[in-house]
């Protein structure tokens, strides 16, 4: 399983939306994503990957990698190729950890594009060194009010990106969406899409899509 959920990672830094306050407005709605869930909540991942729909379980209550179990792949019970491929990406995943996220929304570059009574959209420049890629993209967050909180956030590219000698992406989307994980839960990552596409060494090409969704959440932490 091709792993592209890395560029996830690649996110969040962490009231009243005055014309000069806006860094504070995103740094509010970014504090009230819960992205620590594992501790308390067990949940169902759906993942297509590779053009095969893997449907998995978490559990915080077991012990070590038994936290993870590979219900199906494409509707069927997993084999054991895919049992092992499964349980690497696991594993690759944990030692990522869920707190090495770097800072992609610079928010002294937000402007406001758009407000309705329920939110607000911002666009941004990404808090990337690559000129290339900043140049090339569109990114927006979305803020809903009654929170405040992040719902969406979403990077498309609108002219080719050449990052090195030989590599062109013709296509680069990423979108993130967050909603509250049960009613009045906490707001966490539920859909996630990427997708990249393009030629390597002038001749090779590729076209990548990942999506992924957190559905099935159940609190299984000490009751309050």
């Amino acid at each position: 399983m091709k792993r592209m959920f890395f560029i996830a990672l690649l996110l969040l830094s962490g009231a009243p939306a005055l014309a000069d306050d806006y860094a504070a407005l995103f740094d509010e709605a970014a504090a009230a994503i819960e992205w620590d869930i594992e501790k308390d909540w067990a949940f169902t991942e759906t993942r297509r990957s590779d053009d095969k729909l893997w449907v998995s379980r978490f559990d915080p209550r077991k012990a070590g990698s038994a936290r993870w179990t590979l219900i199906s792949v494409d509707g069927r019970a997993p084999d054991d190729s895919e049992l092992g491929e499964f349980e690497d990406d696991k594993e690759d995943y944990e030692a990522s950890g869920n707190s090495n996220r770097i800072k992609i929304v610079s928010t002294d570059t937000l402007e406001l594009i758009e407000e309705t009574d329920q939110y607000w959209r911002f666009s941004f420049v990404p808090d990337e060194d690559e000129v290339e890629f900043v140049e090339s993209v569109d990114s927006t967050v979305t803020i809903v009010k009654d929170g405040p909180f992040i719902e969406t956030i979403n990077l498309r590219n609108h002219s080719d990106i050449k990052p090195g000698f030989g590599t062109k992406i013709g296509t680069f989307h990423f979108r993130m969406e967050f909603a509250a994980a049960v009613v009045n839960g906490p707001i966490v990552p539920k859909h996630m899409k990427i997708r990249v596409s393009g030629r390597a060494l002038l001749f090779i090409g590729f076209d990548e899509t990942e999506l992924i969704e957190y559905s099935d959440f159940e609190y299984v932490g000490q009751e309050i």
